[in-house]
């Protein structure tokens, strides 16, 4: 816990937690970034479960998804780590906290390596690939609900 407890020693913690307007700021832009991640993550996803843009090939929509949720993820990981800086010590432990971590986690590099994986298959079963975007749809919705609650409840 000392590298918490150091993080809200930082300028940028101090900076951040002394400023509303900052912070407001910051949780602004948090929020485009969650919503380009979840639009890229999602729209993808209803594609590849064949729920949504069925009669448009895959890697039409996969391509600018990707780019969108990279983009999203950045400006969040960004943003987050400002926000979290000024109360590292009190939000690292919290397993709402670590729950939303680990969702952003798992759904990231199940979007970057089983869809990447996917996208290489010429001829794939399309049952399979309805599944793959069910359990990608899953994350996405999951890690959706817990930022909410994290947000609700902080």
């Amino acid at each position: 816990m000392e590298i918490f407890d150091w993080l809200e020693s930082t300028t940028l913690a101090r900076t951040v937690g002394e400023s509303l307007w900052l912070t407001a700021s910051l949780s602004a832009t948090h929020l485009i970034g969650f919503t380009l991640v979840m639009s890229g993550g999602i729209v993808w996803n209803l594609r590849a479960s064949g729920l949504l843009l069925g009669r448009w090939p895959s890697a039409a929509i996969a391509r600018p998804a990707i780019r969108i949720l990279g983009i999203g993820l950045t400006i969040s990981l960004i943003t987050g780590f400002a926000l979290f800086s000024p109360r590292a010590s009190y939000t690292a432990p919290a397993g709402v906290f670590q729950l939303k971590m680990a969702l952003l986690l798992g759904a990231s590099i199940y979007q970057f390596t089983v869809h990447r994986a996917v996208r290489r298959i010429p001829a794939l079963n399309a049952t399979l690939l309805r599944a793959i975007g069910v359990i990608g749809l899953l994350f996405w919705i999951s890690l959706a609900v817990v930022a909410c609650w994290f947000i609700l409840f902080e």
